[in-house]
């Protein structure tokens, strides 16, 4: 059939028909399926929470920083080994000069106690008296009067000590033992001449008053 030519002023059929005409259902669809769109969106996360106390998040400590706590460290442990040094030599310091303190009494004390002359018998013991202390002084005190006072004067005994020798047998900052070899050369109207008695004996000493005094010697 030939193409009919479309009469001015009338509209094509396929514009005025419905069902060719797609504009407003597809319309339609777009608008209802716009927000359907939207709903199926995920929806974005929600922020992340501040750490409780606005703290955070403890740093990670750099190589420096442990460097530092080494050498920290280390600089402690030094400056106490330099201090436990130190106390330990003073403490060795404290005892040599003990030891020596009191070897040195030990020696001048056994002179004054095993010497005496009977034209001076008071000076001589009262001297004595003043090295010693405690109970031994009580003891020294009885025996000079009591035994070596009568016999002195009876037979005009001079007797004068030396020390030949001595050590520290233990020695602590206040009190010491230390062993004499004494020798004493008597004279009297007994003998023909001088006699010479070696003699040991084993000296206790304690450090009162900030000096040594004696508390005991047994003959050995």
């Amino acid at each position: 059939m030939p193409r009919t030519r479309p009469i001015a002023g009338q509209r094509s059929r396929a514009r005025l028909g419905t069902p060719a005409d797609p504009g407003p259902a597809r319309g339609a669809d777009r608008a209802a399926a716009r927000p359907t769109a939207v709903l199926d969106r995920p929806a974005p996360p929600p922020p992340a929470d501040p750490p409780e106390g606005g703290e955070r998040r403890p740093r990670r400590p750099r190589r420096t920083d442990v460097v530092l706590v080494a050498a920290l460290v280390l600089v402690l442990v030094l400056a106490a080994t330099a201090a436990l040094v130190t106390v330990r030599a003073g403490g060795q310091d404290r005892a040599e000069r003990a030891r020596s303190q009191a070897r040195a009494a030990a020696e001048a004390h056994a002179v004054t106690l095993l010497s005496y002359d009977h034209r001076r018998l008071d000076r001589d013991f009262a001297r004595a008296r003043k090295v010693l202390t405690g109970p031994f002084a009580e003891d020294y005190a009885a025996t000079t009067e009591k035994v070596v006072r009568p016999s002195a004067e009876e037979v005009k005994a001079v007797v004068t000590a030396e020390v030949a020798s001595s050590s520290v047998v233990r020695a602590s900052e206040n009190r010491a033992v230390v062993l004499l070899f004494v020798d004493q050369t008597t004279t009297s109207t007994r003998l023909e001449g001088p006699k010479v008695d070696l003699n040991r004996v084993r000296m206790t000493l304690v450090r009162t008053g900030g000096q040594w005094l004696v508390s005991g010697v047994d003959a050995l």
